[in-house]
């Protein structure tokens, strides 16, 4: 008789802790990144400039968002990985990312553009990733990001690095420095 009102209770209650870790984890909809494209000059945007914590943090990659525009970018991170300047014209933008590029890691070469796309394959932001010399982490192009819309004009952006570079000595990943998977 214990049993099964024990049963009774911590199956559903299972469930249930299943059912909101599950919701938790939802996704939503990926949203396309297409390579090149020219900035608009004429707009203003929120530059995310994300990483350039510490000296060669490979975890570095800038973003502008439309000021104003009808989706705002959130990188999937705490805080500190990240700081926001808010309505810069687009030169100003493209400066600033240079010169955080350059100061975070001596193997910086030079920059690709993105453009973020929303559901409807307007332009809704634009992703400028660091390109290193590629003797260095065996590529050039040494993240992977993605992003995705949550909620109603709320998109995440999810920074990784890209699997062919580890940890050196192959731990975890810990901040060490980085080489390529061989």
């Amino acid at each position: 008789m214990k049993v099964s009102a024990v049963r009774a209770f911590l199956v559903p209650a299972a469930l249930m802790v299943l059912a909101c870790a599950l919701q938790s984890c939802a996704t939503g909809t990926r949203l396309e990144v297409e390579p090149g494209g020219r900035i608009q000059k004429n707009l203003r945007y929120n530059l995310i400039l994300y990483g350039g914590r510490y000296s060669e943090d490979l975890y570095t990659v800038a973003i502008m968002g439309i000021e104003g525009g009808p989706y705002k970018i959130v990188p999937y991170a705490p805080p500190f990985d990240y700081r926001v300047v808010k309505d810069v014209d687009a030169p100003e933008a493209l400066n600033m990312v240079v010169r955080f590029f350059s100061a975070t890691n001596p193997n910086f070469l030079w920059t690709r553009q993105s453009r973020i796309l929303g559901p409807d394959g307007t332009v809704i932001g634009y992703e400028i990733r660091p390109l290193y010399q590629p003797f260095v982490y065996g590529i050039s192009d040494i993240l992977d990001t993605s992003y995705w819309l949550k909620g109603k004009g709320i998109v995440s952006a999810w920074i990784e690095l890209n699997p062919a570079i580890k940890p050196a000595g192959g731990g975890q990943e810990n901040h060490t420095p980085f080489v390529p998977v061989r």
